[in-house]
């Protein structure tokens, strides 16, 4: 019988394996699509408020995510690394929005 941690870290390995698995299919399979088949996409890439939509979901997940993390730890030294972590990418965020005037 394996102790707890190899346990936690074998599962750990093998998510994380699975994630990448499932996004290099997915990659794979836009690859193969043809012109016909992202005809719908034309429509939307003309239409800003898609994109904006899509932003704001992806950027209030990430917020949601990191106040959870934040939520989650006790130590003060993890809180502030989560906080500077999360100053940092609010940063980021920032200046891309900022670079696409």
């Amino acid at each position: 019988m394996m102790p707890f941690s190899v346990k936690s870290t074998v599962v750990r390995v093998l998510l994380i394996l699975g994630a990448m698995i499932v996004t290099l299919l997915i990659a794979l399979m836009a690859i193969q699509l043809n012109g016909s088949q992202l005809g719908w996409f034309e429509e939307t890439r003309s239409d800003p408020r898609f994109f904006a939509c899509v932003r704001s979901l992806l950027y209030s997940l990430i917020f949601a995510g990191w106040t959870t993390a934040l939520r989650l730890r006790h130590l003060p030294e993890d809180q502030q690394r989560l906080l500077r972590l999360g100053l940092i990418g609010f940063g980021s965020i920032v200046l891309v929005e900022l670079s696409r005037v």
